[in-house]
């Protein structure tokens, strides 16, 4: 009796185009980014009509700012390790119905308080969804199209957040923010439906953890048909891979060979996150101090997460191109530029939103840059805990960004002084980048 076949499966995707299988993984996943880009983005949208409801300053809102990303951060925590020992697909499922239950619930809030306990709960199903989702696409993704497949997944974010700030402010003008809540809720716990019949499992993770055999056989047949002859016991599924070499990959994140790769990850994401979420979270606040009506707030809103969408799909193009660190380095030169020019800019909708438009392309594709470069930073044995644990610790840089836009606020400063500060962290991201550039595992 012949030996069976030794099939690498990692060689398999990548010696193979974007097939069908793989786009609709990235249409599912792309499709849980736009669920967790408008219900991330609805706290910055529902802030003034809080305000009036409830009679509060502004500071008062710092607690309803910060606590949904405090769950975001540590959703990501606790969703690597469970995603790597169960599997990236149970993990989404279970956390987008989570986040969709608390989401609603939110809506029977009566104070600053249970809105933020809510709102922590909200932010653990978030936070656990997007890295695994990530992680996901990362597996299915050839080498040579991962950066523009991860990029693309991460437009449902910014087209979510986008949509979000307009849904928000409709159903807050024609009902209530309550009803914007409820419906917050109602679409992810849908959406789980979608996840649960067509989003398959991670094969590199089934050849990892083994006793699936016939679930990774067919898999690899959808991405290479007959690759797998004879039934799945006529093989056996090996990964060409560097392992951490024990079951803890937490720790495995620290140790001497990961180290300094693991914490420039983490500054340079950290900063991406404190950038984007500070704007996030104060600019509709910001641009209304200015003078300016709901909708054109809306409409700056939407342009910088179209910027967004853009710089996601054009950054993916040029990092599997030009390389990795040298586009984070140069997108993050440019979003540094950005900021002083719209610092320095007239006070209309049209010179504001312009540069805040070009601001988007560069700080939130930067936001989806440091997680490919996770990504392909660490082994499958220790991905999905490495990407979702980056995501954490980069929920802490988003979590800093709303705090200090709270302190800032109250202290009375306006955009221009606001967005000058955030050259600060554009400064340890450019660090960060170059560092990392020079790291080998």
């Amino acid at each position: 009796m012949s030996a069976p076949a030794v099939l690498d499966v990692e060689h398999i995707i990548d010696r193979n185009g974007v097939g069908r299988l793989q786009r609709r993984v990235l249409l599912i996943c792309f499709g849980v980014l736009i669920v967790d880009g408008i219900d991330t983005t609805m706290s910055g949208y529902l802030g003034p009509a809080l305000i009036a409801d409830w009679g509060i300053p502004k500071a008062a809102l710092g607690p309803v700012v910060t606590s949904g990303l405090v769950g975001l951060a540590l959703g990501s925590l606790i969703a690597g390790p469970l995603a790597d020992r169960f599997g990236r697909r149970r993990v989404i499922m279970c956390s987008l119905i989570f986040f969709g239950l608390f989401s609603a619930a939110s809506a029977l809030a009566s104070g600053v308080a249970s809105f933020s306990a809510l709102r922590v709960l909200t932010g653990i199903g978030l936070g656990a969804s997007m890295p695994n989702a990530a992680t996901l696409v990362a597996e299915y993704a050839p080498r040579a199209r991962r950066g523009v497949m991860m990029t693309f997944m991460y437009c449902g974010f910014t087209l979510g957040a986008a949509v979000g700030g307009y849904l928000t402010s409709f159903l807050i003008a024609s009902a209530s923010w309550r009803l914007a809540l409820v419906a917050g809720g109602a679409l992810p716990i849908a959406f789980a439906g979608v996840v649960f019949l067509a989003l398959p499992e991670s094969p590199k993770f089934l050849a990892r953890r083994g006793g699936r055999a016939g679930e990774l056989t067919a898999v690899l047949n959808q991405i290479e048909p007959g690759c797998v002859s004879g039934g799945s016991g006529a093989a056996r599924f090996i990964l060409v891979e560097d392992h951490t070499g024990g079951g803890a990959p937490v720790r495995a994140l620290l140790s001497p060979r990961y180290r300094l790769g693991t914490v420039t990850v983490w500054a340079g994401f950290l900063a991406a996150f404190f950038t984007v979420y500070l704007m996030n979270s104060w600019l509709p606040i910001l641009m209304s101090d200015v003078g300016f009506s709901l909708i054109q707030v809306a409409t700056i809103g939407f342009l910088l997460q179209f910027g967004g969408t853009v710089g996601n799909i054009a950054i993916g193009f040029v990092m599997d191109k030009a390389g990795m660190h040298r586009t984070i380095i140069v997108s993050t030169i440019c979003a540094g530029g950005m900021l002083i020019a719209i610092a320095a800019a007239p006070r209309s909708v049209l010179a504001i939103g312009t540069l805040i438009f070009v601001l988007g392309i560069f700080t939130n594709s930067l936001a989806v840059a440091f997680p490919v470069l996770a990504a392909a930073f660490y082994p499958t044995a220790m991905r999905a805990t490495g990407t979702s644990w980056a995501t954490g610790v980069a929920r802490i840089g988003a979590i800093g960004g709303a705090a200090t836009g709270t302190v800032l606020v109250a202290l009375g400063l306006d955009y221009k002084a606001v967005f000058l500060t955030l050259l600060v962290p554009v400064a340890v991201g450019i660090l960060a980048a170059s560092i990392n550039s020079r790291v080998r595992h």
